[in-house]
């Protein structure tokens, strides 16, 4: 059964006891979270170093009972001398407009909440109320929705700044716990509705009640098997990771892969669920296609972006492209050589002295006609490449550069007042703009 001692281990793991601790409880006034929070109390008169306050959500599903449930949490805390946050939401509306069922949509308005009281109120953790019960129910979500290991493994411990530390009690020991303590709770009776999947398997588990210590200790085993071989798992995909990559950076991201790698790994389309899945390519078919596929091919996911570029893959974060499908909006506007509201770190230089303008592109000012523009490249642009004869287009530029589609769509032009392109950003100088013995006012363009 659960005792405080048996509590208190579980938090001393994560809790460096010697510091002062800043914890948030997450409080609907339901069987577990009343319990944990007259645990926590406990917890903290032996450990004056912890400081703790609750959050309560209401998410007014539940008419009146809402209403009651929020009045319930905030005289406990205001008995307990507890501060608390509390926060209404409009969850059906919300769960319209973004196409979310009731449930997800209540589980993202509560966490990304939780994420912001925590960078404003600099929590260690917040403390949730999940439970073994729990982690079976979401075992067996998950095997009704088709998992791998990873949504085998309930639901964690700790993640993040999450701590749970009633994962390893079941319903019954909170129960027995919160009558032995004479604990006071609010009865949730959406629990009991069948039109929710997890109150289905929740009716379901329960006829495992006649050997249930039995149920719940191989449980915790297979549980722990489980998160060995995911461990033992992740590792192989970290070397995978590492084997298949020419580049990977963070800001912007951008992971480059080697194709002819990828194709070699065996079983492919599992190898291609983990290493893409994260990134929202669920579809196996399409990632075997696009990895096959001729150069300039893109696979699009909700935020990430594949382009096949030759031999290789290049995965990016997507959200500059899909704001700005139509490429004519590439534009930015430069009304003066003093303005600062561009894309990236562009300056302008009235007659740069000679040691700073090493560093610079330097134009032949008077040729300059305002407004500039900032855009990326369109079908039949040219320009006239420094120290060459004649014009060039720009999509034979690239290509000779051998800049990849991504390397294009991000590359951007200088343009004049009249249309013709002053300069290919960080790369070319257009001849028609150079500087010459005529030239009577210089502006650099630093990048």
């Amino acid at each position: 059964m659960i005792t405080c001692n048996h509590f208190f281990l579980t938090l001393k793991k994560h809790f460096l006891l010697h510091e002062k601790a800043k914890i948030c409880v997450a409080l609907s006034g339901g069987l577990d979270s009343m319990v944990l929070i007259n645990l926590l109390l406990s917890f903290s008169k032996v450990f004056s170093s912890i400081e703790l306050e609750a959050a309560h959500c209401n998410f007014l599903l539940r008419n009146e009972e809402s209403y009651k449930d929020e009045f319930f949490v905030k005289n406990f805390c205001v008995e307990k001398n507890i501060i608390c946050h509390i926060k209404q939401f409009d969850t059906l509306k919300f769960s319209k407009k973004k196409k979310l069922s009731i449930q997800m949509a209540a589980r993202k308005l509560r966490y990304d909440w939780f994420f912001e009281l925590s960078k404003k109120n600099f929590y260690k953790y917040i403390i949730l109320g999940h439970h073994l019960n729990d982690s079976i129910e979401t075992f067996f979500i998950n095997i009704c929705r088709g998992t791998g290991i990873k949504g085998l493994l309930g639901i964690p411990e700790k993640n993040g700044i999450f701590l749970r530390p009633l994962s390893n009690f079941t319903k019954k020991e909170i129960m027995h716990y919160a009558k032995t303590k004479n604990i006071k709770w609010r009865p949730d009776k959406s629990n009991k509705e069948t039109k929710y999947l997890r109150n289905e398997i929740r009716f379901f588990l329960s006829k495992f009640s006649s050997f249930s210590s039995l149920f719940y200790k191989g449980f915790k085993k297979t549980i722990n098997h489980l998160c060995d071989e995911n461990y033992l798992l992740e590792e192989k995909i970290k070397k995978i990771c590492h084997e298949i990559t020419i580049i990977k950076k963070e800001n912007p991201f951008l992971w480059k892969m080697k194709c002819d790698k990828i194709k070699k790994l065996h079983p492919l389309s599992f190898y291609l669920f983990k290493l893409f899945s994260p990134y929202g390519f669920n579809n196996v078919d399409n990632l075997k296609y696009i990895i096959n596929a001729q150069s300039g091919k893109h696979l699009l996911s909700k935020k990430y972006q594949i382009i096949k570029n030759r031999n290789d893959c290049i995965l990016i974060y997507n959200k500059f492209l899909l704001e700005n499908k139509n490429k004519s909006f590439f534009i930015y506007d430069i009304k003066n050589i003093d303005q600062t509201s561009l894309p990236f770190g562009i300056s302008f230089f009235l007659n740069p002295n000679k040691k700073d303008a090493k560093k610079m592109f330097l134009v032949d000012f008077n040729k300059i006609i305002f407004p500039l523009l900032l855009r990326t490249w369109r079908n039949g642009d040219f320009f006239f490449p420094l120290n060459m004869n004649g014009k060039k287009k720009l999509s034979k530029h690239y290509k000779d550069k051998k800049f990849s589609i991504l390397e294009k769509e991000q590359t951007w032009l200088l343009v004049n007042g009249d249309g013709n392109i002053i300069l290919v950003i960080k790369d070319r100088l257009d001849n028609r703009f150079k500087i010459s013995e005529k030239t009577k006012k210089i502006l650099g363009i630093k990048i």
